[in-house]
C-alpha cells in the first residue's frame, strides 16, 4: 500500500507545477577560444554600480545559470587563473523569461599562474533547491588546511572523538568525493580526508535529503565533497607536506601529479603517512540486586597506544575520442597497517568497595587492510544541448586481517597470582564488489531537465575468527569464539528526477526503486551449528523539493524538502563472532541486523543568502545503533536495531563580512531526540535536548598574512543507551603565502584548553549503572606546507564517476 500511495503521490506531483513568471533565468557557457568547455570558471552578476548581484562557478560542461534576475542593465565578469578576465554588458527585458547567451570565449593567459589575480568574490554558502553549497576558497580559514577541518567548519557537520563524521547531530551520514565514494571508513576515511588539502577542494555539497541520482542509503543524508578538476596541459601538480605534534606525533602528505596532452590526460595521486596517538578510558560498572542495592563494582583503566601508517594512490587514464565521446580507466590502491597495546588494570570491589580482584592485561593488536578499486567507463554527449549518457563498472577487493594477544593475570587481595591465560586471534576478511551503472540526462529546454538511471551490484564478503586460549601452557582452540561467515548480497536499482524552474519557483521530483537479496551462511564448527538466513525486499524513495523567492530582489527564499532513506548495515557489522576486548568486554557482530528506514522533512528560509534557518524533522525506524548489554558480570557491545527514533532540530548559520578584513561565519542549532525501543531485557525510553555552537573568525590581515580563530561547544546529549557529556574546543591558526604566492605555511594549535572529553553514562544496563570518562590526543601543533606548479592551460575534465559508491561505503577500514 505505501509503495502504491507513493507511485501515486509522485504521478500527480510530477504533472503540477505552479506558473508565477515574474523574473528571469540568464544561462550560458564558457569555453576557450578552441571552443573547449571549461569548468570552475566564476562567473559574477553585478549593477551598473559594480554591487555584487550573483555569483556562479561553471558545471562540468561549462554552463552557467542565474535565476531570479529582474529587468535591467548589469555586468557579467568571468575570470579564471591563467586566462584573460571577459566582461560583458548586457540588458534583460522583454517578453523572453529564458536569456540563453552565446558562449563566453576566454583566451589563454601568457603569464604564470603567479601573475593572475582573481578578485572576484563569491558567498561562503549558498542554497539550492537539493543542497547546501559551502564554497571552501570563500572561507580563509580553509587555506593551508585539509578536507576534513574544511568538512568541519562547514555548517552542521560534527566530527566526533573517533572521526566519525555527523550530520545535524546525527550518525549515518554518507560521505563521497566527486560523487564516487572514498572507498574508507573510519580511521581510514578520517586520515584519507586529513591527506586531502582543502586548496583541492571546490566546493562541499551538504544533501539531507539527497535526490533520486543518489543511491537511498544515508539514513542521515549524504556529503559530496567536490574537487578541483585540474585541466592544465603539459605536467603540473602540487604537494602538500605537514607535522602534527600532541603527546605524540603525525603526519598526512600528499603529491597530486598531471600530465596532459591533446587527447590523452593521465593524473596520479600520492598520499601517505604515519600516525600515534593515544586514548586514556576510565570504565566504572557498579552491579545491583533487584532490591537496587549495590552488590559490587568493576573499576578499569585501560591506556591505549595506537600507531599506523598509510599510502594510497590513484592513477587513471582519459581518452576524449573525438568532442563527444569520451573512455576512461582508473586504479586506486590502498595499503594500511596499523595496531594498538593496551596496558590494562582492573579493581572488582565488594559492595563495601574493598577490593576482591586486580585483573592486569597486556593487549596487543595488529591490523592489515589493503584495497584495490578498479573502473571503466565511456560518456557519450548525445547533443549539444548538453544531453548525455554514462556507463561506468567497476571491481572493487578489500582484504584485512587481524592478530590479536590478549594476556590475563588476575591478583587477589594479597596481590599473589591466582590466574593466568592468554587468548590467541586471527581474524582475515575478504570483501569482493561488482558493480555497473548507466545514467542518463537530458535538458528538455532552458527550465526542465530530466535525469534517469539503472544500477546493479554484487558483493560478496567472507570473514573467518579462528582463537584459541593456553592455560597452564596447554593451548585449545576455542570454538566459542572460532567460526566463519560468508555472505552475498544482490542490489537492483532505477532511478528517475525531475527538475523545473518556472519564475520565482523551482521544483523537482524524484523517485528510486531498489530492490535487495542477501543470503548469510555462519559455518559453526565442531560445538557450533551451521546457521543460514535470507531474505528479500524491495522498495520506493520518492524526494520532493519545492523553494519559492518571496521577493523580487531574491532577499527571502523559502524552501521545502522531503525524502525517504535507508541504510543498510556495513558488512563486518552482519558478521555474528564475537571478539574480546579483554576478560570482561567483547565486541560481537549481529547478523539479525534490519536495515534503517527514515523519513526527512525539512523547511527552510535563507535572507540574502547570508543568514540560512532550517526546521528539519526525521523518524527513523530500525536505526542500527551500538547497543550494550551486561549478561554474567560481562560486557557485550554489538550493533543492534533502535525501534523508532525521532528527532527535530532548528538551526542557524550565518557569513557575515564585519569588514573587509574581518568575516564571521556562525552556526547555532538546537534539537530534541527520542529513543523508544525493546532492549535485549530493558525497555529504552531516553530522550534529551542538545545545543550546539561554533563560530569562526577570519582575519585577512595583507601582504599575505592571513589568520582564523574557531571556538566550538557541544552540550550533553542523549543518544540511544549513552549520555554523552558535553564539551569544547578553541582553535588558532595562521598563515603566509610564500614563492609568489604559489606556496604557503600555514602554524595551527588544536584544543588549546584540552577541553575536548569524551566522557559518558550508559544507561539501561539491567541491575548495573556504568559510565566512563577519556582523554585522546587532541591537543597538538601542525605545520603545513602547500605549494603548487604548472602553466594554466585548457584541458577538458576528467570522469569522476562510479558504479559502487554504496558499496563501498559499506566497507569498515
Amino acid at each position: 500500500m505505501y509503495t502504491f500511495k507513493t507511485a501515486v503521490l509522485f504521478i500527480c506531483l510530477s504533472s503540477h507545477f505552479i506558473s508565477a513568471p515574474t523574473l528571469y533565468s540568464l544561462s550560458g557557457k564558457i569555453t576557450d577560444n578552441k571552443g573547449a568547455e571549461i569548468d570552475l570558471a566564476m562567473i559574477t552578476l553585478t549593477n551598473v554600480a559594480d554591487s555584487l548581484i550573483k555569483a556562479e562557478y561553471s558545471d562540468q560542461d561549462g554552463s552557467f545559470e542565474f535565476l531570479s534576475v529582474k529587468e535591467g542593465n548589469y555586468v557579467i565578469k568571468v575570470t579564471l587563473l591563467g586566462f584573460e578576465p571577459v566582461k560583458i554588458d548586457t540588458r534583460i527585458s522583454g517578453n523572453n523569461q529564458q536569456i540563453v547567451l552565446d558562449p563566453i570565449e576566454l583566451e589563454i593567459s601568457s603569464q604564470l599562474l603567479d601573475a593572475v589575480t582573481v578578485t572576484a568574490k563569491t558567498p561562503y554558502i549558498e542554497r539550492k533547491i537539493d543542497r547546501t553549497v559551502v564554497n571552501v576558497d570563500a572561507l580563509i580559514a580553509n587555506a593551508g588546511s585539509n578536507a576534513l577541518e574544511a568538512l568541519e567548519r562547514a555548517p552542521g557537520i560534527s566530527i566526533d572523538q573517533n572521526g566519525a563524521i555527523k550530520l545535524k547531530g546525527r550518525s549515518g551520514v554518507h560521505v563521497f568525493i566527486d560523487d564516487k565514494p572514498t572507498y574508507l571508513s573510519g580511521a581510514e576515511l578520517e586520515n584519507y580526508l586529513k591527506s586531502l588539502p582543502a586548496g583541492s577542494v571546490k566546493q562541499i555539497e551538504i544533501m539531507p535529503n539527497p535526490p533520486a541520482k543518489y543511491e537511498a542509503a544515508g539514513n542521515s543524508g549524504v556529503i559530496n565533497i567536490i574537487t578541483k578538476r585540474s585541466k592544465t596541459t603539459g605536467f603540473h601538480g602540487n604537494t602538500v607536506l605537514s607535522l602534527q605534534q600532541g603527546r605524540y606525533t603525525r603526519s598526512n602528505n600528499s603529491l597530486n601529479l598531471n600530465f596532459n596532452k591533446n587527447k590523452i590526460s593521465i593524473y596520479a595521486n600520492i598520499n601517505g603517512g604515519f600516525r600515534n596517538s593515544f586514548q586514556d578510558l576510565n570504565i566504572n560498572r557498579f552491579y545491583k540486586n533487584n532490591q537496587n542495592i549495590r552488590t559490587s563494582s568493576f573499576s578499569q583503566n585501560s591506556f591505549i597506544v595506537k600507531d599506523g601508517q598509510s599510502v594510497n594512490t590513484k592513477v587513471g587514464l582519459d581518452y576524449y575520442i573525438n568532442d563527444k565521446t569520451t573512455v576512461g580507466i582508473s586504479a586506486k590502491g590502498l595499503l594500511s597497517l596499523s595496531g594498538d597495546n593496551t596496558d590494562n588494570t582492573a579493581f572488582v570491589r565488594d559492595a563495601e568497595l574493598k577490593i576482591i580482584n586486580r585483573v592486569n592485561a597486556d593487549n596487543t593488536t595488529d591490523n592489515t587492510f589493503d584495497n584495490g578499486t578498479f573502473n571503466v567507463y565511456v560518456k557519450q554527449l548525445l547533443d549539444t544541448l548538453g544531453s548525455a549518457i554514462t556507463v561506468d563498472a567497476d571491481y572493487v577487493r578489500y582484504n584485512s586481517g587481524s592478530n590479536q594477544i590478549f594476556k590475563n593475570y588476575i591478583y587477589n587481595t594479597d596481590n599473589i597470582k591466582t590466574y593466568e591465560d592468554q587468548v590467541n586471534g586471527e581474524i582475515p576478511s575478504d570483501i569482493s564488489i561488482y558493480a555497473a551503472k548507466a545514467d542518463y540526462s537530458k535538458p528538455m529546454n532552458a527550465t526542465t531537465k530530466l535525469e534517469a538511471g539503472i544500477k546493479t551490484a554484487f558483493t560478496k564478503t567472507d570473514n573467518e575468527a579462528i582463537y584459541s586460549n593456553t592455560i597452564d601452557g596447554v593451548k585449545k582452540p576455542d570454538y566459542g569464539l572460532s567460526n566463519r561467515f560468508l555472505y552475498d548480497e544482490y542490489i537492483n536499482a532505477a532511478y528517475i528526477n525531475i527538475h523545473k524552474t518556472n519564475g520565482r519557483l523551482g521544483l523537482q521530483l524524484g523517485l528510486r526503486a531498489e530492490n535487495t537479496t542477501l543470503k548469510g551462511n555462519q559455518l559453526g564448527n565442531i560445538e557450533q551449528p551451521d546457521t543460514n538466513f535470507t531474505r528479500t525486499y524491495f522498495n520506493l524513495f520518492p524526494t520532493f523539493y519545492a523553494n519559492y523567492q518571496a521577493d523580487s530582489l531574491g532577499h527571502h527564499v523559502w524552501g521545502f524538502s522531503f525524502g525517504r532513506r535507508i541504510d543498510r548495515p556495513f558488512f563486518q557489522d552482519l558478521n555474528p563472532f564475537i571478539s574480546p576486548l579483554d576478560k570482561f568486554t567483547f565486541y560481537g557482530g549481529n547478523p539479525g541486523l534490519l536495515p534503517t528506514y527514515s523519513n526527512n522533512y525539512s523547511i527552510s528560509h535563507s535572507f540574502k543568502n547570508t543568514i540560512n534557518t532550517t526546521l528539519n524533522y526525521a523518524k527513523t525506524i530500525d536505526g542500527i545503533n551500538e547497543t550494550l548489554e551486561i549478561k554474567d558480570g560481562i560486557y557485550y557491545s554489538r550493533p543492534g536495531n533502535i525501534s523508532t527514533n525521532h528527532t527535530i532540530s532548528l538551526s542557524i548559520d550565518a557569513a557575515i563580512d564585519i569588514s573587509k578584513w574581518y568575516r564571521l561565519n556562525f552556526y547555532g542549532e538546537v534539537g530534541h531526540q527520542i529513543f523508544k525501543s525493546a532492549l535485549y531485557t530493558e525497555q529504552l525510553n531516553s530522550s534529551g535536548t542538545y545545543w550546539v555552537m561554533s563560530a569562526t573568525n577570519s582575519f585577512q590581515m595583507g601582504k599575505g598574512w592571513n589568520a582564523d580563530i574557531r571556538g566550538d561547544y557541544q552540550s550533553n546529549i542523549v543518544y540511544a543507551q549513552l549520555f554523552i557529556k558535553s564539551f569544547g574546543t578553541l582553535n588558532m591558526a595562521i598563515q603566509k603565502k610564500i614563492l609568489k604566492d604559489l606556496g604557503s605555511l600555514k602554524l595551527s594549535v588544536n584544543d588549546i584548553l584540552y577541553t575536548r572529553r569524551a566522557d559518558g553514562i550508559i544507561n539501561n544496563l539491567r541491575n548495573t549503572d556504568a559510565d566512563w570518562n577519556s582523554r585522546l590526543d587532541t591537543r597538538s601543533a601542525t605545520v603545513a606546507f602547500s605549494y603548487r606548479f604548472g602553466k594554466a592551460t585548457i584541458n577538458k575534465p576528467k570522469h569522476t564517476g562510479s558504479g559502487s559508491e554504496s558499496e563501498q561505503k559499506r566497507v569498515k577500514g
